[in-house]
């Protein structure tokens, strides 16, 4: 098996975790599933692994030596903007810190002390979407007169590659292409966040608020679209029937690729 094959397969995780007993515990857990996991117990060694090789997932620890997980992810972000991070956070983490998380580009936060099938779970639900085990990769949507490039994150008029109009973040680009994949239907709350997030509870549907708000601001280009939200039901995408069906825009996926 060629190695660019076993990336495919295995994806590689990045941890930065200064607890040793939990580092390890986290560690063994998820390598005997499949992943491939480096652990680092303190920011500055997690910062440079990272730029030594390409990874699939970051869970950083807030509170390390040398250089926080805020600090980290900011780095982080500065060389790469589509390698999904998760926070592992305290319970008593203040909202206002999540906050500035999600605007340093984090994905979404793991709360202390989690169960090892609850982060399973999350690793599972989130690499589903970055990392699909298929031919074709759905990398972007045609609506009216604007392209959403999910790959590039980029909103774009329709036939322009070039001057884009709007920017998003890789779970702002969940979002759009599960609304863009089931427009004028009505998606319960509960199945995003255990599609997008995999858990129902109520630190990620806060996470889930900020990034609808966030969406709102690019599904607006379209100004015909509208996202509705259904009294405890959930929320719904309308699409004009003149627009419908939405333009795929796909690509086959080859190993090469795959790196990217």
């Amino acid at each position: 098996m060629n190695m660019q094959t076993q990336v495919n397969k295995n994806p590689r995780i990045l941890l930065a975790e200064d607890d040793k007993a939990l580092g390890d515990l986290v560690k063994r857990n998820l390598e005997s599933i499949g992943y491939q996991v480096e652990h680092c117990m303190d920011g500055e060694d997690a910062w440079e692994e990272f730029q030594r090789r390409r990874y699939d997932l970051l869970l950083l620890d807030i509170v390390m030596p040398k250089k926080n997980g805020f600090q980290l992810a900011k780095e982080v972000r500065s060389k790469n903007t589509l390698v999904p991070i998760f926070f592992l956070s305290a319970e008593k983490t203040m909202d206002a810190d999540r906050l500035d998380g999600f605007r340093l580009g984090a994905d979404g936060y793991i709360v202390k002390p989690f169960s090892l099938l609850e982060l399973q779970r999350r690793v599972k639900a989130f690499l589903k979407w970055t990392r699909p085990p298929k031919t074709e990769l759905l990398i972007g949507h045609i609506v009216g007169e604007h392209t959403f490039n999910y790959r590039k994150m980029k909103v774009y008029p329709k036939n322009s590659q070039t001057d884009y109009v709007a920017t998003f973040s890789p779970t702002e680009a969940k979002l759009l292409r599960y609304f863009f994949n089931r427009p004028n239907v009505i998606i319960k709350k509960d199945e995003l966040l255990m599609k997008l997030w995999g858990r129902d509870d109520v630190t990620s549907s806060r996470s889930m608020d900020v990034f609808i708000g966030k969406i709102r601001k690019q599904i607006k280009l379209e100004p015909r679209l509208t996202l509705e939200t259904i009294f405890n039901v959930g929320m719904r995408l309308n699409v004009p029937k003149d627009l419908l069906p939405l333009e795929k825009i796909s690509i086959p996926i080859t190993p090469s690729q795959t790196k990217q």
